[in-house]
């Protein structure tokens, strides 16, 4: 399994568009690593998680073709994680000779009222069929081609029922991606209780700060959750734990990687590849 990071950054991105803190000051002079997108995962070449607004970009950037694209998992409906209306570009005369003809999306409730809203006002013929939306449930099972994919609940978005995911291959391999989301909640470590992990995907939106956040995490708690995952023999030495959804104000990459990997974990950034 190969998971490409396709950005890594909070709602506001790294710089922040109109922030002039000494973290983004910095990150516009030094660039590489240090700029963040919105956060997305592209598993393999054909399951993505997140919609985001730098979605086309990156596609272009890291040389990603959207339309051998077959499954989508949105995490909730924030403008950071949905930009549901680049589904009205897939397919007519704006997406010719597509690899894939059909998108096959999922996410809550929410989710799916957005993507069905924007998929009902497009004119042209063919993009209405061109994506498949199915509102899902946690702990429900989504088998999609060569992938068990299972949502679990997140502790984000009130109003709406967040999702974080759960992705496991026909060779055995999984990852958990568990961003937005603050602690993982008791009945999903209960759920995981008797699994593998291979890798572990977490929110760090705080960086390395001590403050607590109902929504979001930051390294303090990564290690906590790699910790007790460790404990209950989830995940183990060969397990690798990335953090991701990093905010501004936290320090930087070439500081926050090395806090995590302190601890044990990774830094990921934008571009970063994976192979598990």
């Amino acid at each position: 399994m190969i998971l490409t990071f396709m950005g890594t950054g909070a709602s506001e991105g790294v710089p922040g568009a109109f922030c002039q803190c000494p973290d983004c000051m910095e990150a516009r002079k030094l660039g590489g690593r240090e700029l963040r997108s919105r956060s997305q995962l592209l598993v393999n070449r054909d399951l993505l998680i997140d919609l985001g607004p730098e979605t086309y970009w990156k596609s272009v950037l890291y040389g990603i073709e959207l339309s051998r694209v077959k499954y989508l998992f949105v995490t909730h409906s924030h403008c950071d994680h949905l930009e549901e209306r680049l589904l009205g570009f897939r397919g007519a005369w704006f997406g010719k000779e597509m690899i894939e003809p059909v998108l096959y999306a999922y996410g809550n409730e929410k989710v799916a009222q957005k993507i069905n809203t924007r998929l009902e006002g497009c004119q042209a013929a063919g993009i209405k069929e061109a994506t498949c939306m199915q509102a899902v449930h946690p702990f429900e099972v989504v088998q999609t081609g060569n992938y068990n994919v299972i949502p679990l609940p997140a502790i984000h978005a009130p109003g709406e029922e967040a999702l974080i995911y759960l992705i496991a291959d026909t060779e055995g391999k999984c990852v958990l991606y568990a961003t937005d989301t603050g602690k993982l909640t008791e009945d999903t470590y209960a759920f995981l209780n008797g699994k593998h992990l291979n890798c572990v995907i977490m929110d760090c939106t705080l960086g390395a700060k001590t403050v607590t956040d109902t929504y979001h995490m930051g390294l303090r708690d990564n290690k906590l959750i790699q910790e007790r995952l460790n404990s209950m023999g989830i995940t183990g030495d060969s397990t690798r734990f990335l953090c991701t959804h990093v905010s501004h104000g936290t320090g930087g990459y070439r500081y926050l990687a090395g806090c995590a990997e302190a601890l044990g974990m990774e830094l990921a950034w934008d571009g970063m590849t994976v192979e598990i």
